[in-house]
C-alpha cells in the first residue's frame, strides 16, 4: 500500500517557544541521521511519507498533538537540521507561504552544491507542480495550498509534504506523496487519511472511483461551448442532487465561466492529464466539466472523502503532558550515544534496550500516558 495520505489539523497561528525548536532540529536531525545510518536514505525518505509515522515524529521532539503547526514546524526543523550537516543525504525545500517561493532558490543552491544535477532537480520541481495541482485541483475538499515542502535525496528520489487551509472551518490538512508510489498521481496515490472528522461535501476527481467521470470530461469539452450552453439552459437543468427529488433548478448558465470552457475546446486536450494541467484551468472549471459529464453520460465522481493518535515528550501547550527537558535532553544524549555506536560498528542492543527500559520505568512512576 502507498505510503502516502493526508491529517487534518485544527489551524493554528504563533511560533513555538525557541528553546524548544532549537531540542527539535537537534533531536530531529539526531533521529534522522540514525534512520539514514542504519537504513539509508530511502528509508527515511518514505517514512515521511507516511502520514502516520510523520505525525509520530512530531509528537515525539515535542511539538503540538494536532495542530497545523506540526507540519511546518517539524519540517522547518528538519529542514534546518540538514542544511547544518546532520542529514547530508536529504536536502529540504520550500515552507510556508512566502516560503514556498523559495522552492527555486532553494533548489539552484543544491544544484549548485552539486548535490543534484540540473535535469534531476527539473524533474522533481515538474512533479511537485503536478501534484500541487491534484491536491488544489482535483481533490476539492475545502482546504486550499498554503505550503509546499519537497524532500530529495542525491539520487533523485523525493517526497512532497504539502498542507491546505479552510479559513471558515479553521482547519488545516495535510497531504504526502512519495515519488515511486505516485508515479500516474491520480488514482488513489494516498494510502489514507488522518482526520478529526471526515468532510461531507468533496469531490474526488482524483480517485481511481472517478475515472469514468473523468472520460465523460474529455468527452463533453470536445463538444462546442455554445451547444453545451444552449443543452445546459435550455428548461432549467435540476442540480446533482436533486436530479431524482426534483428540488430547485441550479442554471448552469449563470454558473459556468464559458470563456474557459471554450479555451479548453480550443486546446483540444486528448486525456485528462493534458486537461487539468492546462494554464488556468481551476477546481471551478474542472466541477463544471464533471458536473456536466455525469448529467450527460451518467457517471458520478466519487464524492466519499478519502480518510487514525501517539506520545513522547509532551507538547508545547501542554498537552497530553508539558514538555520534560530534562527527559528531552536526556533523550538526546541517548540516541547521540546509540548513533555513535552505530558508527563504530557497535551493534550490541543490550545497553540501549537497559536505557529504554529505565526511561520507561521513569516515565511510568512520574505518570506520563500514552493515550
Amino acid at each position: 500500500m502507498p505510503k502516502s495520505g493526508s491529517a487534518t489539523l485544527p489551524l493554528h497561528y504563533g511560533h513555538p517557544p525557541v528553546r524548544l525548536y532549537k531540542k527539535m532540529v537537534e533531536l530531529g536531525g539526531i533521529l534522522s541521521d540514525l534512520i539514514i545510518q542504519k537504513y539509508g536514505v530511502n528509508d527515511l525518505l518514505e517514512k515521511i511519507s507516511d502520514p502516520f509515522w510523520f505525525h509520530s515524529l512530531s509528537l515525539a521532539i515535542g511539538f503540538d498533538w494536532n495542530s497545523s503547526g506540526t507540519t511546518t514546524t517539524t519540517l522547518a526543523a528538519l529542514k534546518e537540521a540538514m542544511e547544518s550537516g546532520k542529514g547530508g543525504e536529504l536536502r529540504i525545500l520550500g515552507g510556508k507561504g512566502p516560503r514556498m517561493g523559495s522552492v527555486a532558490r532553494d533548489s539552484q543552491q543544491i544544484v549548485d552544491d552539486g548535490f543534484l544535477s540540473d535535469a534531476a532537480m527539473g524533474t522533481v520541481l515538474r512533479a511537485a507542480k503536478s501534484i500541487a495541482r491534484v491536491d488544489q485541483n482535483l481533490l476539492q475538499d475545502g482546504f486550499d495550498l498554503y505550503m509546499q515542502f519537497i524532500c530529495v535525496t542525491g539520487n533523485g528520489r523525493w517526497a512532497v509534504v504539502q498542507q491546505g487551509m479552510n479559513r471558515e472551518e479553521r482547519l488545516a490538512r495535510r497531504y504526502h506523496w512519495l515519488d515511486q508510489l505516485s508515479k500516474e498521481l491520480i488514482n488513489d496515490n494516498r494510502a489514507g487519511l488522518s482526520a478529526e472528522r471526515v468532510e461531507n461535501s468533496v469531490r474526488d476527481l482524483s480517485t481511481a472511483r472517478s475515472e469514468m467521470n473523468r472520460r465523460g470530461m474529455v468527452d463533453i469539452i470536445k463538444e462546442r461551448p455554445e451547444r453545451l450552453r444552449d443543452r445546459f439552459n435550455y428548461g432549467g437543468q435540476t442540480d446533482l442532487f436533486s436530479f431524482v427529488l426534483e428540488k430547485k433548478p441550479l442554471n448552469l448558465f449563470m454558473k459556468v465561466d464559458w470563456k474557459r470552457l471554450s479555451e479548453i475546446y480550443e486546446y483540444n486536450p486528448s486525456n485528462f492529464k493534458e486537461m487539468m494541467n492546462i494554464r488556468g484551468v481551476g477546481k471551478s472549471a474542472l466541477r463544471a466539466i464533471s458536473y456536466m459529464a455525469e448529467i450527460v453520460y451518467g457517471n458520478a465522481p466519487s464524492f466519499v472523502d478519502p480518510v487514525k493518535y501517539s506520545f513522547a515528550l509532551g507538547g508545547k501547550d501542554g498537552i497530553p503532558k508539558p514538555v520534560n527537558y530534562k527527559d528531552y535532553q536526556e533523550c538526546i544524549d541517548f540516541y547521540h550515544e546509540v548513533l555513535g555506536n552505530l558508527r563504530g560498528g557497535d551493534r550490541r542492543l543490550d545497553r540501549i534496550a537497559m536505557n529504554l527500559s529505565r526511561l520507561s520505568l521513569e516515565a511510568t512512576k512520574t505518570g506520563s500516558r500514552d493515550p
